[in-house]
């Protein structure tokens, strides 16, 4: 028997379900499904892993869109590792920082068999410079970034410090994430290419 609480839920539910957001689940649950990689994680790792990543935003669609490819990448927000995974397919090699310490990111890409990224855990920002004069030092050409760090404190910060790369992507380009929407609008228009979901790369060289 269905409680009156459980009726007002599922009704409350049915109503704000709109097509909008069917599709954008569906689009998520493809995302996996049509992945070989991802849905290999999927199935190992459970769909815990995919929170907070910006696969879900279309990255891999938009990096094989607009021929995004190099020599090395620099990635600020590794997380689960699951966004360094798909930039390893564009990159000889990725360079990945991030202050939150997920264990499961090396567990991921070992069990891709994907060797060309390399995870570096730092404790704050100022281990982000030390690491690109490491990878400098060691000869590594950066021709890109991708920045999905904290936007709401690092974004300017983050774009001072990788914009001498040429290309930058970011993530969460959205009204409401003010630092990156206000940011990357403020750049010049023709060097901007939007894409996916709240994906845009800043490219001097068109």
């Amino acid at each position: 028997m269905t409680t009156s609480d459980e009726y007002e839920f599922s009704h409350i539910g049915v109503q704000n379900w709109t097509l909008a957001m069917e599709k954008q689940v569906g689009a998520r649950v493809m995302t996996v499904l049509e992945d070989p990689w991802m849905l290999a994680v999927h199935k190992k790792f459970g769909g815990k892993v995919f929170r907070r990543s910006s696969v879900f935003h279309g990255l891999g669609q938009f990096l094989a869109k607009n021929e995004v490819f190099g020599s090395c990448c620099f990635e600020i927000g590794t997380w689960n590792g699951l966004t360094a995974a798909l930039l390893s397919r564009h990159f000889k090699h990725v360079v990945t920082v991030d202050v939150a310490h997920c264990a499961l990111k090396q567990d991921i890409l070992n069990d891709l068999g994907i060797t060309n990224v390399e995870c570096i855990n730092i404790t704050d920002n100022e281990g982000k410079p030390k690491v690109i004069k490491k990878m400098l030092d060691r000869g590594l050409k950066i021709d890109c970034a991708y920045l999905d760090g904290n936007h709401a404190e690092d974004t300017e910060d983050d774009w001072n410090l990788t914009k001498r790369f040429k290309r930058v992507i970011f993530h969460e380009v959205w009204p409401f994430q003010s630092p990156v929407w206000g940011l990357v609008h403020s750049l010049p228009p023709e060097t901007i290419t939007y894409g996916g979901v709240g994906l845009a790369m800043w490219d001097t060289r068109v």
